[in-house]
């Protein structure tokens, strides 16, 4: 009697049938404007030619929508079955009534990339701010920072598994005072994101730090001996005097508050000391924000 095939192998058989394209929509990559052939989000660059692809910015390529699920979410075979088995299942269902977006809440609308803009954007932060250029580098490479045609820096805001929820904008041209502009991108929604950097290394984070802004977030960065170790570092995109859901889904241990050390983040920061008693206060030593202790120390 001639033995049936497993049930794992008819499933994945099915699923190196899905086409690429469709899979990378689901896995939340968009062509890029710019070159049609390529499908970015942040942190990944994609070709794909027929059943097989290629990320530009990690090296790695493969064949099929199996490899190409274990790559973009960093998953088990199995569990990139899994997520195939639901995607193909949702696309047999009946067409269901478009979400419409909430009355009064634009949809998220991030700035284009403004190459020829970038060069004087880097020096700014770099000279003027003392971010290392190697940290921007980075940024900028994993798609998290860019330039607008205003030459604003843009620091993409995402949730727990990198999805984009919005932007930070910080100005780059000083007014006569001596202050420059910050806002959110249209659409940015506070409560499901934020400009967040893991800590080095490739053990998960234990402690995590709120900043008020992603400038103050790479400064930190940059500042470990001051930091607790495996510290997450989350910008709030300014002051809140509650914790953003979205931070719930990291599951660390320790929360410290690094608001700046001026009458608006001391209250601010006993506020949500308040609220939420596990939260611990964290000053920048003998300077306002991260920033400044950054500046001190270059």
């Amino acid at each position: 009697m001639r033995r049936s095939r497993p049930t794992w192998k008819l499933r994945a058989e099915r699923a190196r049938q899905a086409p690429l394209e469709q899979v990378a929509r689901r896995l939340d990559y968009r062509i890029d404007p710019r070159n049609r052939q390529r499908w970015r989000r942040p942190g990944s660059v994609l070709s794909i030619s027929g059943p097989k692809f290629f990320d530009h910015l990690s090296g790695h390529g493969g064949g099929g929508a199996i490899d190409l699920v274990m790559h973009a979410r960093s998953c088990s075979f199995l569990e990139a079955l899994d997520w195939l088995d639901g995607l193909h299942h949702a696309s047999q269902a009946p067409d269901a009534p478009a979400a419409q977006p909430r009355q009064g809440r634009p949809a998220l609308l991030l700035p284009a990339d403004c190459r020829p803009c970038w060069p004087a954007v880097r020096r700014y932060l770099a000279d003027h701010r003392r971010l290392c250029p190697q940290l921007l580098l980075r940024c900028r490479q994993r798609g998290l920072l860019w330039s607008d045609r205003r030459q604003n820096a843009v620091f993409l805001c995402r949730d727990r598994d990198g999805h984009p929820t919005g932007a930070e904008i910080a100005g780059t041209r000083p007014d006569p005072q001596g202050h420059t502009f910050k806002g959110l991108a249209q659409g940015s929604r506070k409560r499901r994101g934020g400009f967040w950097l893991p800590p080095p290394g490739d053990d998960p984070p234990t402690r995590l730090l709120l900043t008020e802004s992603a400038i103050d977030t790479l400064s930190a960065c940059l500042l470990p001996r001051h930091l607790p170790p495996a510290t997450l570092i989350a910008s709030t995109a300014g002051l809140t005097s509650r914790r953003p859901a979205w931070l719930a889904d990291f599951q660390v241990g320790t929360i410290f508050c690094g608001y700046d050390a001026d009458p608006a983040g001391e209250r601010a920061a006993e506020l949500l000391s308040l609220r939420h008693p596990g939260i611990r206060r964290l000053r920048p030593p003998h300077a306002k924000d991260w920033n400044e202790l950054l500046q001190s120390q270059s």
